[in-house]
C-alpha cells in the first residue's frame, strides 16, 4: 500500500446515519467505563437504549467525528465540546455544527466525506455529483491505495448514509421528527437538483455558497489542520478547509483576510502572486482560547 495514503473506509455505520443524541450518549460511555471493549459488551445494548448494530454504529460515527481514538480515549475535541469543558454538548449552537463538518473530514475515518468534499472536486469544474460518477472515482483510489476492491453494496449503502446526513429524504411525518436529529442536515451543504443523470441516478450539488461560519470556529480548524505550522499557502487551506466547509475561493479569501482584523496572532499576505495566512502563536493553547472565545460571546 502507498505509505502516503490512509486506509479508505467504507463501512461501519450499518446503515444508520449518526442520530444527534447518540454523540453525547456514546462519549458519556466510553468515560464511565472507560474499557476498550465497551462496545461489544452486551451490557451496552441496554445502557445506551438502541439495538446491537446501532451500538457498533454509535462507535463508528464518535471515531468519524474525531471523538474518540483507536484505544476509544475521547480526544481533546471531544473533552472541550462534550465533556471536561462542555462548551456545546447539546450542540445548541451552530459552530458546533461546523465543527463536526470539519473534523468528519479531517478525521478521515469515513472515507467517502473528504472524498466527496474534497478530493473529487479538485479538479472539477462543477459542483455536482451522482453516485455512479462518485463511485468510479473511489475505484480508482482505492487502486492507487493498493486496496481491495468495495463492493457496490457496499458502496451504495455507504453512500446512501451519506445523503441522508445532508438531504432530507421526502416528507412524512416520520421524516420530519428525524431531521431535527439528524446534525449536519442543518448546514444545507448538499442539495438535491432535482435532475437525473442517464442512469436515472439523482445529481447532487454540494452547496458552495455564501456559508456563514463563525470566524472563531474558522481559526479554529486552521489551527488544527496546520498544526504547528507558521506559514501556510491559500491552496493548501482551499483544498482542505475550504474544501471541508464548502467555502468559495472569494469567501475563503474573505475569512482569510479577516482574521488579522480580529487576533493579532494572523497575518495575511497577498503579494507577488503569493497568497498565504502567517501565525504568529500556532499552539493547543492558542487553538483552544479560539473555541472557548466562540461559545463565551455567543
Amino acid at each position: 500500500m502507498n505509505s502516503n495514503n490512509t486506509v479508505l473506509r467504507f463501512s461501519g455505520h450499518d446503515t444508520f446515519h449518526c442520530k444527534e443524541q447518540w454523540i453525547l450518549k456514546g462519549l458519556q460511555l466510553v468515560e464511565i467505563q472507560r474499557n476498550r471493549n465497551v462496545f461489544r459488551e452486551v451490557e451496552t445494548i441496554s445502557r445506551l437504549g438502541v439495538g446491537k448494530n446501532m451500538v457498533r454504529s454509535i462507535q463508528h460515527w464518535l471515531r468519524a467525528f474525531g471523538l474518540i481514538n483507536d484505544d476509544l480515549i475521547p480526544t481533546d475535541f471531544a473533552n472541550s465540546l462534550f465533556l471536561n469543558e462542555a462548551l456545546d454538548p447539546y450542540l445548541e449552537y451552530e459552530g458546533s455544527l461546523w465543527l463536526l463538518q470539519y473534523f468528519i473530514c479531517h478525521s478521515q475515518y469515513a472515507s467517502i466525506y473528504r472524498i466527496i468534499f474534497s478530493e473529487y472536486f479538485l479538479d472539477k469544474a462543477t459542483n455536482e455529483f451522482s453516485e455512479s460518477q462518485i463511485f468510479r472515482f473511489i475505484n480508482k483510489r482505492l487502486k492507487e491505495n493498493e486496496q481491495k476492491p468495495v463492493t457496490d453494496k457496499t458502496l451504495e449503502s455507504d453512500f446512501k448514509v451519506l445523503i441522508r446526513s445532508y438531504v432530507s429524504p421526502t416528507k412524512n411525518q416520520k421524516t420530519v421528527e428525524d431531521d431535527f436529529n439528524v446534525p449536519l442536515l442543518s448546514l444545507n451543504l448538499i442539495s438535491d437538483t432535482g435532475r437525473q443523470n442517464d442512469k436515472g441516478q439523482t445529481v447532487f450539488r454540494v452547496n458552495k455558497t455564501n456559508q456563514s461560519i463563525p470566524l472563531e470556529i474558522f481559526a479554529y480548524c486552521l489551527l488544527t489542520e496546520f498544526e504547528g505550522e507558521l506559514a501556510i499557502s491559500f491552496d493548501n487551506v482551499r483544498k482542505s478547509i475550504g474544501s471541508y466547509l464548502c467555502l468559495s475561493n472569494d469567501l475563503l479569501d474573505e475569512m482569510l483576510s479577516q482574521l488579522p482584523q480580529r487576533f493579532n496572532e494572523f497575518v495575511y499576505k497577498d503579494d507577488a502572486g503569493i497568497r498565504q495566512i502567517q501565525i504568529k502563536v500556532n499552539n493547543v493553547e492558542f487553538k483552544n482560547d479560539m473555541l472557548r472565545d466562540y461559545y463565551e460571546l455567543h
